[in-house]
């Protein structure tokens, strides 16, 4: 059997490119900096084989006339950015997928009650990108990319999401062999992208439903997470479900440490478990 080893939860807000050439020596900036290299750090310590990494494609190659609600990337290599994308700072990547893993995944998941899409071809953007070069940017592990709409209505609720977190760390446990799985999941607290409202963030939003994350607090998260609460803070606060996926991953066990960093650039959540 294989085990989950430790588990990473952070933003991939596009903000974030201004840490990899940061300016001047403001604080938050510089907090966020330790922050990434505090979880590096500790990821590197949980010496895993394979990353299972959980992130949403942002309509660049998923479109609301063929949207995938969970897919698992099985081709050999996985790399990006989008082109579109660099021009504002997002990083590239590339590592080799674990083909055996993603289809282990894909073949077993009906088993218990999630028919994962899958794909081989695709490009990862910065929901990927961005959390890989900050959290391994050597690039050297591989990977198996989990893309969960958060985009196209329907997005699944936040009870589906839970759900197949579950299955995912039920599928990656009975995985042959002796892997050490760690996971490196990003989403997004409250932000209104293009829409009417303005782009301040709900603090009121972010900090509740961090603390239900990272305290564990489960049922509260899956009653209140609904559809309208998450429309209130933002049209793409949906993006918030990937951290309750993880939660699920977790076996909804409080974080081993959490915390929210107010920046310049955006209130960053850091969620951190470890299953040793």
């Amino acid at each position: 059997m294989s085990n989950i080893v430790s588990i990473f939860g952070v933003s991939h807000h596009p903000g974030l490119a201004r840490l990899r050439n940061p300016q001047g020596n403001d604080p938050s900036v510089m907090g966020a900096t330790r922050e990434f290299q505090a979880l590096r750090d500790a990821l590197a310590a949980s010496r895993p084989d394979v990353v299972v990494c959980i992130g949403n494609d942002h309509l660049n190659q998923f479109f609301l006339d063929n949207m995938p609600q969970f897919l698992i990337g099985k081709s050999p290599t996985a790399k990006g950015t989008w082109p579109w994308e660099r021009e504002w700072g997002a990083p590239d990547y590339e590592a080799a997928v674990d083909v055996d893993l993603a289809r282990h995944i894909i073949r077993h998941g009906p088993e218990r009650g999630v028919d994962f899409a899958f794909s081989d071809e695709f490009l990862i953007d910065h929901a990927f990108t961005m959390p890989l070069a900050f959290l391994r940017p050597q690039g050297d592990l591989p990977i198996v990319p989990v893309f969960c709409n958060v985009m196209a209505p329907p997005i699944p609720p936040a009870r589906r999401f839970y759900d197949v977190g579950g299955v995912l760390r039920s599928l990656i446990e009975d995985f042959p062999g002796d892997q050490r799985i760690a996971v490196v999941c990003s989403g997004h607290l409250s932000v209104e992208v293009g829409g009417p409202r303005p782009l301040a963030p709900d603090e009121e939003f972010d900090r509740w439903a961090s603390a239900l994350v990272g305290h564990g607090d489960v049922e509260q998260a899956l009653e209140k997470l609904s559809e309208e609460r998450l429309k209130q803070a933002g049209n793409y606060a949906a993006g918030f479900l990937t951290f309750v996926l993880l939660a699920g991953m977790a076996g909804g066990v409080p974080c081993m440490s959490w915390q929210l960093l107010d920046t310049p650039m955006a209130r960053l959540p850091f969620f951190q478990w470890s299953f040793e």
